[in-house]
């Protein structure tokens, strides 16, 4: 049996412009947990503005592929996360996000998504703003695409 055809995307970088909240933990000199904390916490506020380019994209897509989100940002921040997709009318099927605790780098924490998401589709195109998780996607033997 044929699985059914996905794309994973990222948020940050890709979906979302979080640029300035990561010039304000730099500004901030903010590390480790604190650092962490401080994005969680504003990740999904009013200085984080929608990325438009990639909608003509998905629009044309949608009804054909899963859309599948594959994000580092934390647990913590989930229900947020799906409400601010949500009021911005962004289409998705599949949230992946980085457990609670979890401190691996994002290529690891992404593979793991893959992971999931290869069970059950048949992953087409994986898009990312990273080049280490690009590269992770294309050792999986998945089309990769870098956003820049």
């Amino acid at each position: 049996m044929d699985k059914e055809k996905a794309i994973v995307i990222d948020i940050d970088g890709v979906l979302l412009d979080s640029d300035p909240i990561l010039k304000e933990i730099y500004n901030l000199k903010l590390r480790g947990d604190a650092m962490w904390d401080y994005f969680h916490a504003h990740c999904n506020g009013p200085r984080v503005s929608f990325l438009k380019g990639i909608y003509p994209l998905l629009d044309s897509l949608k009804g054909s592929v899963y859309i599948a989100l594959s994000t580092s940002r934390n647990e913590c921040c989930r229900a947020d996360t799906k409400a601010r997709l949500h009021a911005e009318g962004f289409p998705y099927d599949l949230l992946y996000m980085r457990k609670e605790d979890d401190y691996r780098p994002s290529p690891e924490v992404k593979k793991d998504h893959l992971s999931k998401i290869l069970q059950k589709f048949d992953v087409i195109a994986f898009i990312d703003d990273d080049l280490a998780n690009c590269q992770m996607a294309k050792e999986e033997g998945i089309f990769s695409l870098r956003k820049v």
